[in-house]
C-alpha cells in the first residue's frame, strides 16, 4: 500500500551516506510539499515521489556546490552550444541558482525514463508545464532559505582512498538525482565492472567523463578501470578490416554506405562486390526474411548491417527512402535499442539525414530534428555510445 507521505528512507536512497541530518530533514519535508502538488493521474505514484525527491536534490546540489547540474548543463552546452535539450534558457536563467526550465528538464526526464509502459513524452507537454511552474513556486522560496549539505560540498573533487574512490564512482554511476532514471531498469543484472564501460545519465557520459567534468585532481587517474585502455586491433584484424574497405568502396564507386533491396541483392553484394564464399556458409541465409538492408563500412571498424530501416533515411543515394514510412517510423531509429547500429545512426543524424522524425502521434519535428543527437543518448545509452 502507497503512502501518502514521502519518508526520509527514500531521501537517503538517493545519497552516498546513511545517517541522517537536520538538512536532510529539511529537504524531505521540501519534498512532501512538492508531492501535494497535482501531477498528471495516470504518472505512477513511486513517479511522483521520483519527481520531487530529484527536484529536492537539484536545489540542494545547486546550493551545496556538488556540482552534478553544474556539469551537465555544462556539458550540454559544449555539445550543443545551448544549456538545456528542447527549450531556450528563460531570460531571466542564472546559474546556480533554481530555474523553470531545470525544473522541467527533471519532470520530463523522470516521466520519460519510468519504466511502466508509456508513449515518448513530449517535452512540451502542457503537464510538464504546469507542473514545473508550481515546483518553482515552492523550489524558489526555499532557495533563499534551504541549508547547504556541507557533506555534498565539492564531493567528487578528490578522495582518500581506493574504497572511498569506489563509494563515490558507485553513487555517481547508479544512485543520484540525474543519472538514477537513466541506469534504474539495469541496475539489478549488471557487474560492479559496468560501471565503467557503461553510459550513465541524461547524456550517457562514461564515469570518466562524469569525474573529468567534476574533478581536475589527476589522482582519479589511479582507479583501476576507471579511465580505458584504447584498444588496439591485431594486425591480422587490421589487415581484414582494410581489405574489405577497399573491395567495398572499388565496387560501389567510392561510397561507404550502400542500400539493398531485398536478400538477393545482400547476397550478390556480399558475393560480387566484397567476394565472399558464395556458399550457405557466408550468405547470411538468416536474414532471408528482411525486406531490405544497410551495409556500411570503415577502414579499422569493417562492415556494419542493418535491416528493415531503409525507408526511414532520406539519403540521396538511398532509392528506398519512404517519406511517409519515415514520418511514422524515423523516430524509433533514436530510441529504439539495437535498431539502427551506433555508427549507422551516428552518420544520419551528423548529415541530417532523418528530416521526417518526429515524435509518436505528434507533429513535433522541429523539436525532435534539433536535438536529435540527444534524444539518442539519452534513450539508447551504450546502445548509442557504448562503441
Amino acid at each position: 500500500m502507497t503512502s501518502n507521505k514521502i519518508f526520509p528512507k527514500e531521501w537517503m536512497e538517493i545519497h552516498p551516506y546513511t545517517n541522517t541530518t537536520p538538512t536532510d530533514m529539511y529537504f524531505t519535508t521540501l519534498a512532501n510539499e512538492l508531492y501535494r502538488q497535482e501531477f498528471p493521474p495516470e504518472l505512477p505514484d513511486i513517479y511522483r515521489r521520483k519527481m520531487c525527491l530529484y527536484a529536492s536534490a537539484y536545489l540542494e546540489d545547486t546550493i551545496s556546490g556538488l556540482g552534478l547540474w553544474a556539469s551537465f548543463i555544462g556539458e550540454h552546452e559544449r555539445l550543443y552550444g545551448k544549456l538545456l535539450p528542447f527549450w531556450p534558457a528563460e531570460e531571466n536563467y542564472v546559474r546556480d541558482e533554481v530555474n523553470e526550465t531545470d525544473l522541467r528538464f527533471i519532470i520530463w526526464n523522470t516521466w520519460e525514463k519510468a519504466t511502466y509502459p508509456h508513449p515518448y513524452i513530449n517535452p512540451n507537454d502542457e503537464r510538464i508545464i504546469k507542473l514545473a511552474a508550481s515546483f518553482y513556486d515552492t523550489l524558489s522560496k526555499a532557495y533563499e532559505t534551504a541549508p547547504e549539505n556541507e557533506r555534498l560540498n565539492g564531493y567528487f573533487t578528490k578522495f582518500n582512498s581506493e574504497k572511498e574512490a569506489e563509494h563515490k564512482l558507485t553513487w555517481l554511476f547508479a544512485h543520484t538525482y540525474l543519472t538514477e532514471p537513466a541506469v534504474a531498469p539495469y541496475i539489478k543484472d549488471m557487474a560492479p565492472h559496468h560501471r565503467f564501460i557503461i553510459p550513465t545519465g541524461p547524456l550517457a557520459l562514461f564515469l570518466h567523463e562524469w569525474i573529468g567534468i567534476l574533478s581536475d585532481d589527476t589522482s582519479w587517474k589511479t582507479v583501476k578501470d576507471l579511465f580505458p585502455v584504447p584498444e588496439t586491433l591485431l594486425e591480422d584484424m587490421k589487415k581484414t578490416h582494410a581489405e574489405i574497405y577497399q573491395k567495398f568502396t572499388e565496387g560501389t564507386g567510392g561510397k561507404r554506405i550502400v542500400y539493398l533491396d531485398g536478400y538477393e541483392s545482400l547476397h550478390r553484394f556480399l558475393a560480387d562486390i566484397l567476394k565472399w564464399p558464395d556458399d550457405e556458409d557466408h550468405m547470411l541465409p538468416q536474414l532471408k526474411k528482411h525486406k531490405d538492408f544497410i551495409l556500411m563500412v570503415h577502414p579499422e571498424k569493417g562492415i556494419l548491417l542493418a535491416k528493415d530501416i531503409c525507408a526511414y533515411i532520406a539519403d540521396k543515394n538511398n532509392p528506398l527512402y519512404d517519406k511517409e514510412e519515415a514520418q511514422k517510423h524515423a523516430f524509433r531509429l533514436l530510441t529504439e535499442e539495437m535498431l539502427c547500429p551506433p555508427d549507422l545512426l551516428t552518420y544520419c543524424i551528423t548529415n541530417r539525414l532523418l528530416p521526417d522524425a518526429m515524435l509518436p502521434g505528434e507533429k513535433e519535428q522541429m523539436l525532435v530534428s534539433q536535438n536529435a543527437d540527444f534524444i539518442a543518448r539519452h534513450a539508447l545509452l551504450s546502445f548509442y555510445r557504448g562503441d
